[in-house]
């Protein structure tokens, strides 16, 4: 039974690694003959036989195809039936996949950054991958990236998903092994953002879960697992949840950035397989979803829906939160069970202040992190008090003042291959832009274009906004689009009923 678990890699390392290793043609198999058959004729059938067997199983090419996977990568034995699910769901996507990038962690030691292989085939018992130069001479330009043959070579968390990618891709599809270890989560969010690429690009995110003494307490724990990633909180996962937890929080953190879905496809576990074993491994396959534009043309529908139906509700929040300075020096305490939930979910906005038409105080938000409501009141407070452009009104000034509230709709990104292709990509009068490059961030509003005259002016202030020099370019630059929805109290049929106290 020993004998077993010493397959299970996530608990031993399959082999050590060598010191230094000199750049190489072939990447050679570290775990065949004991992970995975020697016969290359077995491989292929025993690898087609879990993937037929999964989707009858589990019907998982019905519905919506995944632009991702995270799947195990234990012994054949164990995972196999696990990581065949998440490759089922991909089936219909054999026509269009040129690419499969690799995305792991190695088991073998400690390294620095992100690993690229300089190897130009990975060999395998029924066939030879060849690996995509173009894209990997992208990558290794960026910061934290560089080649180590060394963390590849004996490393068996992507060779193991080779089997796979033969199966449901065939012959034609070229590979791309990345592997990370103490890189931070903007780094492989840029790296991943590089990949992504179109539907000629699939990728693989190779892990096993957590281990435990016995099967129902691993059962347990993947489920709560499964929740926190079809939650995309990235910030809750641990290390004993995966023994790759790094590209999981990348990958989650990118899908959260891109409203993207995570669900859940299978969960398993060793002891499914081998009940008598000492040690129980958790196996997980999840998709991440891309969101379509009817998704995110309803999901605007439905927001403005909420907006305009608490149109004076939500000015009221802002109005009294501005007279609670007054009184109390600080933003309303709004107590948010006495409102409709949908307001309690999270959004984004600004405040504007307005007295004898010309702007007096402008707070907001970038980015989703607290409710609608407190989002409100927090800014309508720093625009009144905080803005520190305009002298303040008093509060008889305020009370005939006029407040208008812009909500972002959720931020979409913009693919564009470089400066000019943006340009050209960007709707002027319309678009609301975000421009994030690692640690800079901006955001105009679309009322900005009054103030300039082009895309590229647009687009020049934005960056200069960020911290960024006006004629700063980088392959990792991400721009994403939203539009604003308004209202304003001077639409309300009594203006100043939002500045009476009930």
């Amino acid at each position: 039974m020993n004998f077993i678990i010493l397959l299970i890699c996530c608990l031993f390392p399959v082999m050590a690694r060598a010191q230094d290793v000199m750049p190489q043609e072939i990447r050679y198999p570290a775990v065949v003959g004991s992970f995975y058959p020697r016969d290359g004729r077995e491989l292929t059938k025993k690898t087609a036989e879990l993937v037929d067997t999964a989707d009858r199983r589990l019907r998982v090419s019905g519905g919506d195809i995944p632009k991702a996977i995270i799947v195990p990568h234990n012994a054949l034995y164990f995972s196999g039936s696990t990581a065949a699910a998440g490759y089922a769901a991909l089936k219909r996507l054999k026509p269009f996949v040129k690419r499969v990038v690799l995305i792991g962690s190695s088991h073998q030691g400690k390294y620095f950054g992100i690993s690229l292989s300089q190897a130009q085939y990975w060999e395998m018992p029924n066939r030879r991958f060849e690996t995509d130069r173009e894209l990997t001479e992208r990558l290794i330009k960026m910061q934290g990236s560089g080649f180590d043959n060394a963390a590849h070579e004996a490393e068996s968390s992507l060779e193991m998903q080779l089997p796979f990618v033969h199966a449901v891709f065939g012959k034609d599809v070229k590979i791309l092994p990345v592997l990370v270890e103490d890189a931070s989560i903007e780094q492989i969010v840029d790296m991943i953002d590089t990949v992504w690429g179109g539907p000629e690009t699939v990728v693989i995110v190779s892990t096993d879960m957590s281990v435990g003494e016995d099967m129902e307490t691993v059962q347990k724990s993947i489920r709560k697992t499964a929740r926190i990633l079809e939650r995309k909180d990235y910030a809750a996962i641990k290390e004993s949840q995966f023994c790759a937890p790094l590209p999981i929080v990348g990958l989650l953190a990118y899908a959260k950035e891109n409203n993207y879905d995570v669900r859940t496809i299978d969960l398993q576990t060793s002891a499914d397989f081998y009940p008598m074993t000492d040690k129980v491994v958790g196996f997980g396959a999840f998709g991440v979803y891309e969101t379509d534009g009817s998704q995110q043309k309803n999901g605007r529908g439905q927001m403005e829906d909420i907006i305009r139906s608490n149109q004076e509700t939500l000015l009221r929040v802002a109005a009294q939160s501005i007279l609670s300075g007054f009184e109390r020096g600080r933003s309303l305490r709004v107590r948010e069970s006495r409102y409709p939930e949908e307001l309690r979910e999270k959004g984004a906005t600004f405040v504007n202040i307005y007295y004898d038409g010309a702007l007096r105080g402008n707070a907001g938000s970038n980015e989703p992190t607290r409710s609608i409501l407190e989002d409100v009141a927090e800014n309508a407070y720093a625009a009144g008090f905080s803005d520190f452009r305009f002298v303040p009104l008093d509060e008889k000034e305020m009370r005939k003042a006029e407040i208008s509230i812009s909500f972002l709709t959720p931020p979409v990104p913009v693919r564009f291959e470089n400066e000019e292709d943006l340009l050209s990509k960007i709707t002027p009068q319309a678009d609301g832009l975000i421009l994030k490059e690692r640690a800079n961030r901006a955001l105009f509003l679309p009322q900005i274009w009054e103030t300039f005259s082009s895309p590229r002016e647009f687009l020049l202030h934005l960056k200069q906004k960020a911290g960024l020099p006006a004629d700063y370019w980088s392959p990792t630059i991400k721009i994403y689009r939203f539009n604003v929805i308004d209202i304003n109290s001077g639409d309300l049929e009594n203006p100043k009923s939002i500045w009476q106290q009930r």
